[in-house]
């Protein structure tokens, strides 16, 4: 009986260029909806951690019946390129991207209830009209804006105390030592990707903001489609 070898055809050149025309359009669809997939992880997890701050703060001032400052860290970050310049981070070229809640003690000392929150690396705190916990002309003058002491804590990534910071605090009845004197004093934090230029008082269209009431020390969080 005569037997035939059977050999397996390999790929024209014409089935080639198709096949990688259809992995090409797959990806054009693809890439766009994981990037977009990816900043909204983002933005909800650093949401999650500014919330959680927030609760922290206000929770540990009414339980230990004391004041607690939460601090917004602005500093350059090394990975990111510009931010740091001759190899010295200077915050002031940086961004508001951490978050650290303290409790002040009768003395005055500062003591860390957490170590620093830092936001995902692409998220950062909006420095303009929509963030008057920092941006108010009042947020930027003494004591709500300060420079670190030997008594701060250091940061990583070879930041050490090469941040600044704007503070307010929790009183012990919960409200807190923000003004409330009229409509024009309502404050709030936002937070939206470092690529995601804001124009004004329009946010970008991915962002969260956490507006705080001054009097109650209560939160409530914005963000589109939520």
């Amino acid at each position: 009986m005569n037997t035939r070898s059977s050999r397996s055809r390999g790929f024209s050149l014409l089935e080639l260029i198709v096949v990688i025309l259809i992995i090409g359009i797959i990806a054009a669809f693809v890439v766009p909806a994981t990037s977009t997939m990816l900043r909204g992880s983002q933005i909800t997890q650093a949401a999650q951690i500014l919330t959680d701050q927030f609760s922290l703060a206000r929770q540990e001032a009414l339980t230990r019946n004391r004041t607690i400052e939460i601090r917004f860290i602005r500093y350059a970050d090394p990975e990111v390129p510009g931010e740091v310049v001759s190899g010295t981070p200077d915050p002031t070229k940086g961004a508001y991207r951490a978050i650290q809640v303290f409790e002040r003690l009768d003395s005055g000392v500062m003591i860390p209830l957490d170590k620093p929150q830092i936001l995902p690396q692409s998220i950062v705190i909006n420095p303009g009209t929509l963030s008057t916990l920092i941006s108010n002309s009042q947020a930027a003058q003494s004591p709500r804006k300060k420079t670190p002491t030997n008594q701060d804590p250091e940061l990583g990534r070879s930041i050490a105390r090469n941040y600044d910071y704007i503070a307010f605090s929790y009183l012990p009845d919960g409200s807190t030592d923000l003004p409330s004197t009229s409509t024009s004093d309502i404050w709030y934090i936002t937070l939206h990707n470092i690529n995601d230029k804001a124009t004004g008082a329009n946010p970008p269209p991915n962002f969260f903001t956490l507006q705080v009431n001054p009097v109650s020390g209560i939160t409530k969080a914005y963000r589109p489609g939520v």
